[in-house]
This record gives C-alpha cells, sequence and structure tokens, in this order.
C-alpha cells in the first residue's frame, strides 16, 4: 500500500467511492477549483475501494472531509 511522507502531507481523509469514475471525478474538480493543482494544495491515492487524499493543511482536510466524507 503506498502511503505519502508525513512531512510535506500530514493530513489525510479516506473516501470510499463506487465503482464508477463519476465520483473521483466530480471530488478532483472540486479540489481544483478550491485548493488548486494536483500536487499543489492536495495529493490523492487510489486504491480498489477507496481513494486517500493528502493535505498540507489541516484546516484542508476538515473542509473536505465535511463536504465528501
Amino acid at each position: 500500500m503506498r502511503v505519502l511522507k508525513k512531512e510535506i502531507w500530514p493530513h489525510k481523509v479516506a473516501v470510499n467511492v463506487d465503482d464508477t469514475m463519476m465520483k473521483i471525478d466530480e471530488i478532483e474538480a472540486w479540489l481544483g477549483e478550491h485548493y488548486g493543482a494536483f500536487k499543489s494544495g492536495w495529493n490523492a491515492v487510489y486504491h480498489y475501494n477507496s481513494t486517500d487524499y493528502y493535505f498540507r493543511q489541516g484546516q484542508d482536510a476538515a473542509f473536505f472531509a465535511l463536504r465528501w466524507s
């Protein structure tokens, strides 16, 4: 299982996803609008039935979790 460096990406939110890419696309479009490009303020590790989203800032992770968890 892949895990990102905690020094760079200290905050993680796991999101269960269904078997379609539609929810992931919607989530990542929202992330782009709110936190910028992939790997700038957020990052992701994809698993079979979930995705771990990582954030540099704790408040970003909390806001994301309230919206998508």
